[in-house]
């Protein structure tokens, strides 16, 4: 029997759909899973890019470099449509735009959707570091660096506060790009299927996927401590359920974008990330 090797990324908000799976509320037939949590979106994206793993879930930024390699599944792809997510940018101090392009910048990855979307909604930096871990990235702001793409919103205003971090907030990505995009679903993070498995297997996975989300949305409060449990053994994250809980159902919108619109998002967002140079031209979007 043929085993798929799955590459969870631990974050609460990817993570719950996997949950069920991990923890044998939802079985596949006819193949096996082999599932590692991966503990940062840089690992998920190097994991991806040497063909390491069957399944996970890269930024969309990636894409492009793994698009001969991966199909991306049609029902699994985070979307922003709002400010809540919209990764906010925030500061050590207050700031002007201007003097942003001029900061030291914090990403916790080169190939992460977040500094995509830095490069080509504001384009310029004074230093960039790169700081893998949510919660490093928060005690770097104001120390490593000066400016911080938030990604994760709501769990990176309550690390701060607990952490006593100081933070203003100069402006959002999801600001900046409805205004470029007429609109559209910005992506974010995206469940990939390795082309490798082939067509029939690879719906197959979708199918189950698609159980296992459905049983971990109607179950939440069954899902939440196991979704506590890695985010701590991984991340070193000890978070408070009420924050996990925020931020699962921040991400089930997203999670959640009827499939037209999650196109509209993918074709705009590499269309003009293309035509600034910034990644490669996706030859076709290969979803199932």
């Amino acid at each position: 029997m043929v085993t798929i090797k799955v590459g969870a990324l631990a974050d609460s908000g990817d993570l719950y759909p996997f949950i069920p799976l991990i923890e044998g509320k939802i079985k596949p037939e006819g193949f096996n899973l082999e599932i590692e949590v991966i503990p940062t979106v840089q690992d998920v994206n190097e994991k991806v890019l040497k063909k390491e793993v069957d399944v996970s879930v890269p930024s969309a930024a990636m894409y492009p470099y793994i698009q001969d390699d991966y199909y991306i599944m049609s029902n699994a792809v985070a979307s922003a449509v709002d400010g809540i997510t919209g990764m906010p940018i925030l500061a050590s101090k207050e700031m002007s735009l201007d003097e942003v392009k001029k900061s030291r910048l914090i990403v916790h990855g080169p190939n992460t959707s977040a500094f995509t979307l830095y490069k080509l909604l504001i384009g310029k930096y004074g230093k960039l570091v790169i700081i893998k871990r949510v919660l490093d990235e928060i005690k770097g702001l104001g120390t490593e660096g000066d400016v911080l793409v938030a990604v994760h919103e709501i769990k990176m205003m309550y690390a701060m506060q607990k952490l006593g971090v100081k933070y203003y907030k100069i402006g959002s990505m999801w600001d900046m790009w409805k205004n470029v995009s007429n609109n559209a679903p910005m992506p974010m993070g995206m469940v990939v299927v390795s082309k490798e498995l082939g067509k029939d297997l690879a719906l197959k996975f979708k199918e189950v996927y698609e159980k296992s989300k459905k049983y971990a949305e109607k179950n939440l409060q069954e899902i939440i401590p196991k979704d506590v449990e890695i985010m701590r053994e991984a991340q070193g994250a000890n978070l408070d359920k009420e924050i996990v809980e925020k931020t699962i159902w921040a991400d089930i919108q997203e999670y959640n974008v009827p499939e037209n619109e999650v196109i509209k998002g993918l074709e705009t967002f590499y269309r003009l990330t293309e035509e600034k140079g910034i990644l490669p031209k996706v030859k076709k979007l290969d979803l199932i």
